[in-house]
């Protein structure tokens, strides 16, 4: 079975623990991650999604551990985190199309993919826009529509329904659970207790530590 595996993974930034000993494996289905803000969730999510490297411990992509397999790991993942700088002179057609060719996606089926995904969630009409002209709900979306591009196997996803209103937010969280059904998908979300009984586990994260 496809799984992520987080074997005594640690991150400090100087002398300031954000994460201590986290072990915990990964397969496919939702794993909702809880807990208060600053408790780690967000740093957790970016060494899965290899954007930092841990100061401690390993990550292993069904059995082959990192950083040997990140790239196969990052060829199959999706990653929408919190916060991000996008190019604001793109339009978002354009960047979604830079995100499929650096995934080595094929072009053609990326911009139909990404077309039936922006039409579910409401920002197709807009996809021809430049981005300095969306608002933050837009943004939200689109940093979602990107990280789905290619049928991720594994999804890590930061507050994806954060600026978005109730009707958009249901939307979203109906393709997360379509996706996984069959990908590994963790996500932080003031949605959880709605999403928890679709959930395979939730979380906690707390004081560096994952329960």
């Amino acid at each position: 079975m496809t799984s992520l595996a987080l074997d005594g993974i640690g991150k400090s930034y100087g002398r300031k623990v954000v994460l201590a000993d986290v072990s915990h494996t990964f397969t496919p289905g939702l794993t909702l991650l809880t807990g208060p803000s600053g408790a780690g969730k967000s740093t957790l999510l970016r060494l899965i999604a290899t954007a930092e490297r841990p100061t401690r411990g390993a990550l292993s992509w069904n059995g082959a551990k990192l950083p040997g397999a990140r790239q196969q790991l990052r060829r199959v993942l999706g990653y929408a985190p919190q916060a991000v700088d996008l190019p604001e002179d793109l339009t978002a057609r354009e960047f979604a199309m830079h995100i499929a060719a650096l995934k080595g996606l094929s072009l053609s089926a990326a911009d139909r993919q990404f077309g039936a995904i922006t039409d579910a969630i409401g920002l197709h009409a807009d996809i021809n826009n430049r981005i300095a002209s969306f608002s933050g709900g837009m943004r939200r979306r689109l940093i979602f529509a990107q990280a789905m591009l290619g049928a991720p196997e594994v999804l890590a996803l930061d507050e994806p329904t954060a600026e978005l209103d109730s009707e958009t937010a249901r939307k979203l969280g109906a393709l997360i659970l379509e996706r996984a059904q069959s990908a590994i998908v963790m996500m932080t979300t003031h949605l959880a207790d709605e999403l928890a009984p679709h959930a395979r586990a939730t979380l906690r994260v707390s004081d560096g530590a994952v329960a």
